[in-house]
């Protein structure tokens, strides 16, 4: 049996599986999120110049990586919605 990848293709019909899928990937996300932030500020090793604010490069850094993920793939489903003409009907 094929699986039809372009099925959720249009926004009409995934952005009611998106919607549905939310609440289960809120969860996972939040405890990642969570642990995280336990990790970079409380486990990692402080630096001997300077001190607990060194803590901060392993929170910021992977942010600031995350953003610029994020913008990226923003720009490129942009390019695809743009390139096929795809719209939002509601």
């Amino acid at each position: 049996m094929a699986i039809n990848w372009f099925k959720y293709s249009s926004p009409q019909t995934f952005y009611p599986l998106a919607g549905k899928m939310v609440p289960w990937f809120m969860v996972p996300a939040a405890v990642l999120g969570v642990a995280g932030l336990y990790i970079g500020l409380f486990v990692a090793p402080t630096d001997f110049q300077q001190g607990e604010a060194y803590r901060v490069i392993f929170i910021h850094v992977p942010a600031a990586w995350m953003s610029m993920f994020i913008y990226v793939v923003m720009a490129f489903w942009a390019g695809i919605g743009l390139a096929f003409n795809t719209r939002c009907h509601r």
